[in-house]
């Protein structure tokens, strides 16, 4: 009588042990991930000189689409009269995780074509020199903003529009001031 429930036992064992496998229970995951390889959008891409506004420098740079914050265009809140492109734009999983260095440019300024990295510090320089109360100069700042070596050609090719966006900046403000000093006077 054991021998017999033993056998019955292994049997059930042995036909489940089958379903299971018919299920696919014990087949291996496929090799290919299933992880996005790819992701898509768009780059608002504003153009970049000395007397664009603060206000639009912001907007510079700002990715949307299916994998981003913004889904839509919509949803960033671009001010009217902004000078700006839409570009579009495509990573892979090489670009993102294995460092493979990618070829993205910003084509909306007042240097033509340029890299990415270069247009974060030409956006950096003129956010710098747009800020209120910003006393630093010229010099200043590029030396701020090109401390690695490896833009020193794009510091040359900078310096007279951030001079020129410093005089731009020095005449909005000193014409403010000269408005506000003649409204106190006249009251």
């Amino acid at each position: 009588m054991l021998n017999l429930s033993i056998l019955i036992v292994i049997v059930g064992l042995i036909y489940w042990l089958l379903r299971l496998r018919r299920r696919g229970f014990f087949k291996r995951p496929p090799k290919e991930s299933k992880v996005i390889n790819k992701i898509s959008g768009q780059e608002v891409q504003v153009f970049l000189d000395y007397n664009t506004p603060i206000e639009h420098l912001t907007f510079d740079g700002v990715r949307f689409g299916q994998q981003f914050r913004y889904k839509s265009f919509e949803e960033i809140g671009m001010p009217e009269k902004c000078d700006f492109r839409i570009k579009p734009i495509h990573y892979s999983n090489e670009t993102l995780f294995h460092k493979k260095l990618s070829n993205e440019t910003h084509d909306h300024n007042v240097f033509g074509i340029i890299s990415i990295e270069e247009a974060k510090l030409l956006k950096k320089g003129l956010l710098m020199v747009k800020v209120p109360d910003s006393l630093l100069k010229s010099s200043e700042i590029i030396s701020h903003l090109f401390a690695d070596t490896a833009f020193l050609k794009f510091a040359e090719k900078m310096e007279p529009l951030i001079n020129q966006a410093i005089q731009y900046s020095e005449q909005n403000t000193g014409g403010n001031a000269a408005k506000d000093q003649s409204n106190s006077a006249d009251q």
